[in-house]
């Protein structure tokens, strides 16, 4: 083998991070508000689709009531 270091040096590069601290903050900061912001959407998301639930189960309720009382008419 010509370069008997050449594997340990990738695996070191692959392993070790070049970023400087001020690099590593903003990218967790970035990861952080990415992730609140997907919360954020996810809780809207379920909230709609529980609001859109509860309206379709009204609707069922109405169509109930005037179906009985055109029946009875």
């Amino acid at each position: 083998m010509e370069n008997s270091t050449w594997l340990s040096d990738v695996w070191n590069n692959v392993t070790t991070s070049s970023l400087s601290t001020e690099d590593d903050f903003h990218s967790t900061y970035v990861a952080h508000i990415r992730y609140i912001a997907l919360k954020v959407v996810y809780i809207i998301i379920g909230t709609v689709g529980v609001v859109d639930n509860l309206f379709v189960i009204g609707v069922f309720t109405l169509f109930i009531n005037i179906a009985s009382k055109v029946m009875t008419t």
